[in-house]
């Protein structure tokens, strides 16, 4: 977390309607200094009103973000939803016109179509109704290549024609790539990342664990760091500038060589454009630079803007010009604040992060400010926070909740696990089992990417990272993970454990974390989503699991235990 004044260079007027007296400085809204008093920070999002009776939510999206002129199919994301906050008026009803009689309205029959000219992409297709993640294939063919995308329209009906119901959705046919940049797109089935690097027809997935990488205080220190980084087992590198150099944040001359060694190695680069994206003249001249890189995996523009008070349309104004210099790469951004503009913020990103830091820190009382810390006053570095790990999971299912109060298309979020200490409101750093913990229970909440703040940490954090990066990155553990839906478990035994699943084929992928400082006896039962034979391997932590069924049980758990398996199915 970084207090700072944002650039205002070449940006489009912004008005930032956040009710600080003047003179008042916020972090989240609220004041957070000993001679301000507290008010209502505002900016709050809450449940939209419930409609009295039932509602169909019709929506869908492209299965990828983009896709490229050298494919021919694509598949559209159908949902059905049954809502009472979404949707048009729904009767479950419809009549039979062959026999004159009504049934359960069970099945919309649906047709999709480019909007501009007509043409159909799904004729007389049906879904059932009240029913998330159908998927739907169409051709490319006869879609004409472009740099800006398509509108495309779905009607549904029910069986008699009596109820109708309407959606639109965007998408990307751009041109293959004739040069020497990647291409990255988002599965927005389950929310990871694909990559497709110059040259090729083949995508390949990738769950990006990383750092944010001092750029001043260790990596440009030598160009060997970027080998170091890269061998240490992770497979992006998210470089922080240097705050100090106007308009641009790097010496580029500089930053080219390394980039340079990115290429060479295959270390991916999530960009930075924190310090800058403000100033729209400096996000185009950083683009141009980089988007035609191999190694440019996705941007990053807004780190913390909710926290610090940037302008509401800042962070989707940066989005809009860099989706309209560059569509082939996602852009992402960080929040702050537990629930504050969370709408407008989040506007200008494909990818949200969520950076909160509970470890060796009174949440309750700033020992930085000296002033207490809650719902409407104060700044304790983790916002509206307990001070235990729940802090980490349930801010990410926030996240998907305000998105689905918001409605349209879900975002990919990424954990950022504390790996620092000693300074600020942190009176220490996390251990090694708790770093491992809050990467964990972020994957757990469905996050498809870590990227740690920041490097270089303490040793030990080092060395467990390094380790626990080169088990998730595996192929083994990235098919999984993007390739299914998570699936939170039930437990028995013990209150404060978190458990996940992903089902690909006939194995399934199980993560069990227990978020107790001290040994339990207790005997633990994890319920299963699908019944197993087997427990095939341990990729981390310890033995000592067996499965009865759709039972996976053990007979006590160690402190911060953290647990990674793979389980045959019947």
């Amino acid at each position: 977390m970084a207090f700072r004044l944002p650039a205002f260079s070449a940006l489009v007027a912004a008005v930032a309607a956040f009710n600080n007296p003047p003179g008042v400085e916020i972090w989240c809204g609220k004041a957070y200094r000993p001679a301000n008093a507290s008010f209502n920070p505002g900016g709050q999002l809450t449940e939209p009103p419930q409609s009295s009776a039932p509602l169909l939510d019709l929506a869908f999206r492209p299965r990828m973000n983009l896709y490229l002129a050298s494919e021919n199919e694509a598949s559209f994301i159908v949902d059905t939803t049954i809502s009472y906050i979404h949707g048009q008026p729904y009767y479950n009803t419809t009549n039979d016109l062959g026999y004159n009689t009504s049934t359960p309205f069970t099945t919309l029959y649906i047709d999709i179509a480019v909007a501009d000219s007509g043409l159909a992409l799904v004729s007389g297709g049906n879904v059932t109704v009240n029913s998330t993640g159908n998927e739907i294939e169409f051709s490319l063919a006869n879609i004409p290549v472009s740099n800006d995308p398509y509108t495309i329209t779905i009607q549904g009906t029910s069986q008699d024609g009596n109820q109708t119901y309407q959606a639109e959705t965007q998408l990307y046919k751009l041109p293959t790539r004739n040069d020497t940049g990647s291409v990255v797109r988002i599965d927005s089935l389950y929310g990871g990342l694909m990559t497709q690097q110059a040259g090729s027809t083949s995508w390949a997935p990738i769950l990006p664990y990383s750092f944010y990488v001092s750029w001043d205080g260790w990596l440009k220190q030598s160009i060997d760091n970027v080998n170091a980084f890269k061998d240490a087992g992770y497979n992006i590198i998210h470089i922080v500038p240097n705050d100090g150099l106007p308009d641009q944040a790097f010496n580029f001359t500089e930053l080219n060589q390394f980039l340079d060694r990115l290429d060479e190695v295959g270390l991916w680069v999530m960009f930075d454009m924190r310090w800058t994206y403000q100033n729209l003249s400096s996000v185009q001249y950083q683009v141009d630079i980089l988007k035609n890189r191999k190694s440019m995996l996705l941007w990053y523009t807004g780190d913390e803007p909710d926290g610090n008070g940037d302008p509401l349309n800042a962070t989707k104004q940066a989005y809009d010009l860099i989706k309209s210099l560059d569509p082939y790469h996602p852009v992402s951004l960080c929040l702050n604040c537990y629930n504050f503009h969370f709408e407008e913020y989040s506007s200008g990103a494909d990818i949200l992060l969520s950076d909160v830091y509970p470890i060796g820190n009174n949440v309750t009382y700033s020992i930085t400010y000296d002033t207490v810390c809650n719902a409407t006053y104060g700044c304790c570095g983790c916002d509206d926070c307990k001070g235990d790990f729940e802090d980490i999971s349930e801010r990410l299912d926030l996240f998907a909740q305000y998105q689905s109060w918001l409605g349209g298309p879900p975002k990919t979020s990424w954990g950022v696990p504390q790996a620092f200490g000693n300074s600020s409101f942190w009176v220490r750093y996390p251990t090694a089992e708790e770093e491992v913990v809050m990467a964990m229970l972020s994957i757990n909440h469905n996050a498809k990417g870590i990227v740690a703040w920041d490097y270089p940490t303490e040793p030990d954090l080092e060395s467990i990272t390094s380790s626990l990066s080169k088990v998730l990155t595996t192929s083994e553990v990235t098919n999984f993970i993007l390739g299914a839906d998570t699936v939170a478990l039930g437990v028995s035994g013990e209150s404060r454990v978190d458990t996940a699943a992903w089902k690909v084929g006939n194995q399934m992928l199980v993560s069990v974390l227990c978020l107790e400082y001290d040994d339990s006896a207790a005997a633990v039962t994890v319920s299963l989503p699908a019944a197993a034979a087997s427990v095939s391997s341990v990729l981390w932590g310890n033995a000592g699991w067996s499965v009865n069924g759709q039972l996976l049980t053990k007979t006590g758990l160690s402190a911060l235990e953290a647990d990674l398996l793979v389980l045959d199915l019947s």
